[in-house]
């Protein structure tokens, strides 16, 4: 069961032991002095980086749901709570949202003029005293710049102004953050807290808790607290995981939770799990609409490691993984150890489960090396101008190859299927095979990228290792040979079409020298020699007639190259089924959807064989270290590749 899974590991971390706060990152403080006047022209800003994170505070945490909009924190939030402003500008609030924001912000200010009433600290009482300067007006820090596209400028201390984000902001008086109190501030709440659990716990129903077994326990009407700071499509304000709202999804005239009850303790407990792991880097990874959660029951360094392999595996962490998984460690894990993953998504104020198991970390080891097998492909020359800087063998840039990138050449990652991630992922640790229709999407992009940027397109190693992979499980189920790193011999005739189409393409690219600007065969006749062999190959061969004679014509240099590309064309040639000598193969009238994607790693492997080959040659020729006989005439020609 999931939801003990995650339970186990909140009382494993003690995210109980406090219950009353929570880690969240603050960007403002809004200083003020004695007086309860503004110190400086506005707020300081925390960040703890270059890249300007902003600092995580321990902040009180209330137990009412604020999936609503209508709770707020307890001294942290948002402009909306602090100051009654739409926090997006651009966005025009309706008659509900509207409500809900003065409401939020009354709730804000009510919290603070209770804790003032019952405690009696000044500090509070100099809140209040800066809140009744504003008289219901914008702070004079805050500015609204309604050129273009509305937005909120907040005036930091020292007078500089930048944009406000979907900041958190709190308050420090006569230099010290309210939120950091000890003495009577965290006390204060955590009496707060407990009212608030007690008045919940006075008027829940009771009955057994489906996570603990126990029974007579409080049963949560709604699980909260919501889990905050999730990306899009999350709901800023927060998501819940379980939650029924609608009667189709009740039972026996049970209402809201009382359909999976869970005690509150409980609820609290696999939430405040979630929330933590959230924020780790060795136990989350965000792509896209999609969340990968994950870690190791008892052994945390595991999951250092297989984050690292999800997240950046580069060839340096593959190759030491593969050899030697457990480096670093004193002796290797217990193989027999749990080890969980989950993929995450989200629905507005919903978080949902795409996807889940539990796997022993020695199945986990051996998959992710397979896995890793089935993704090695040769690269096209280095890593290329195309692509990102992620590793190309990433669940993340793997599932980029189903979309097209942006005018900036980036990824507009919210429109990937997070069913697809969740397919990847799984597929990495359970060694699963990937539907085939997914060939279909990846073959598609494919066409239309060599069409309209030619060779730039293999740059685009995932893509390629993608297809490689998804063949391979289908190959290893058939109990065939399965498709290779490098160019390799087969009588494969998919294969050895896609290797014929690289030979032409070079071929052309030779005849013609660097001058050639016009398409070439590639961008031309990639979709259909790779669909329909028969028509676009009767033409293809005519064609390389051509360019072999418009190359001998070239003077002794074009002759020996053109004699060298022919001897090429000719050992291909002679894998397909047995034709007359020196007449055309016998090409298929179609490719199935899998054969074009053995056409598709045909023509890659034998242009990055001929891309690392030219590589080599312009290297040692640059450096003056190319002998006679290692003179190429073929090689010399490839100035325009």
């Amino acid at each position: 069961m999931l939801l003990k899974e995650l339970y186990d590991f909140a009382l494993t971390k003690n995210l109980l032991e406090d219950p009353a706060f929570v880690k969240k990152a603050v960007r403002w403080i809004i200083q003020l002095d004695k007086e309860g006047q503004l110190i400086g022209e506005g707020p300081i800003e925390t960040h703890i980086d270059k890249e300007k994170k902003a600092l995580e505070f321990s902040i009180p945490k209330t137990t009412r749901p604020t999936g609503g909009g209508q709770v707020s924190d307890f001294l942290v939030d948002d402009i909306g709570a602090l100051f009654n402003l739409n926090t997006k500008p651009e966005q025009e609030l309706n008659l509900r949202a509207t409500n809900n924001l003065r409401v939020k912000h009354d709730d804000f200010w009510r919290q603070i003029a209770k804790a003032s009433t019952t405690t009696q600290y000044p500090a509070f009482a100099l809140l209040l005293r800066f809140y009744k300067r504003l008289q219901g007006s914008p702070p004079s820090f805050l500015r609204l710049e309604t050129s273009g596209s509305p937005k909120w400028m907040i005036r930091k201390a020292d007078g500089s102004e930048i944009k406000l984000g979907s900041d958190l902001l709190t308050f420090s008086v006569d230099g010290e953050i309210l939120i950091n109190d000890e003495n009577v501030v965290r006390p204060y709440w955590r009496q707060a807290y407990k009212g608030e659990v007690a008045e919940t716990d006075g008027t829940a129903q009771k009955g057994l808790c489906l996570i603990t077994g126990q029974q007579n326990v409080s049963i949560a009407r709604t699980h909260t607290p919501m889990v905050t700071g999730l990306p899009k499509p999350a709901r800023p304000t927060g998501a819940g995981l379980v939650g029924f709202d609608k009667d189709a999804f009740c039972s026996y005239g049970l209402e809201q939770s009382f359909n999976a009850p869970v005690s509150i303790e409980a609820s609290k407990a696999y939430l405040a799990a979630i929330q933590y792991l959230s924020k780790q880097e060795d136990n989350w990874l965000s792509i896209g609409p999609a969340w990968l959660c994950f870690w190791a029951v008892k052994t945390e360094a595991i999951s250092s490691i297989f984050a690292r392999l999800l997240k950046q595996p580069n060839p340096r962490t593959i190759r030491a993984f593969m050899v030697t998984p457990w480096s670093g460690f004193q002796q290797p894990p217990n193989g027999l150890e749990r080890f969980i993953a989950i993929t995450f998504s989200a629905a507005g104020p919903r978080i949902i489960v795409k996807d889940w198991l539990q796997i022993t970390v020695q199945d986990a080891e051996s998959n992710f090396k397979q896995w890793f097998e089935d993704l090695d492909i040769a690269p096209y020359g280095g890593n290329g101008a195309l692509q990102d800087d992620r590793a190309p063998l990433s669940i993340d840039q793997l599932a980029c190859t189903t979309i097209s990138r942006k005018s900036d050449g980036k990824f507009d990652r919210e429109k990937l299927n997070p069913d697809l991630i969740a397919a990847l992922y799984r597929a990495a640790l359970k060694n699963e095979s990937l539907p085939i229709t997914l060939l279909k999407i990846v073959l598609d992009r494919l066409k239309a990228n060599v069409a309209k940027n030619g060779l730039k397109a293999l740059y685009d190693q995932s893509r390629f290792a993608l297809i490689k992979l998804i063949l391979n499980h289908q190959l290893r189920n058939e109990g065939k040979t399965e498709m290779k790193t490098h160019v390799f011999e087969t009588d494969d005739p998919a294969y050895n079409c896609g290797r014929l189409l690289a030979v032409f393409d070079s071929l052309q690219r030779s005849a013609h020298g660097s001058s050639f600007d016009g398409s070439t065969i590639a961008e031309r006749y990639f979709g259909s020699a790779s669909t329909t062999p028969n028509t676009a190959f009767s033409l293809l061969w005519k064609l390389h007639q051509h360019h072999l004679k418009k190359l001998r014509q070239q003077g002794e240099n074009g002759q020996r190259a053109a004699a060298k590309i022919k001897t090429s064309i000719i050992e291909i040639a002679g894998l397909f089924v047995p034709t007359i000598p020196g007449t055309p193969p016998q090409f298929s009238r179609y490719f199935t959807l899998v054969e074009q994607g053995r056409f598709a790693l045909g023509f890659y492997q034998q242009m990055a064989a001929r891309k690392a080959a030219i590589d080599e040659y312009m290297k040692k020729k640059k450096a003056g270290e190319l002998k006679p006989e290692e003179i190429d005439d073929v090689l010399e020609l490839a100035d325009n590749e």
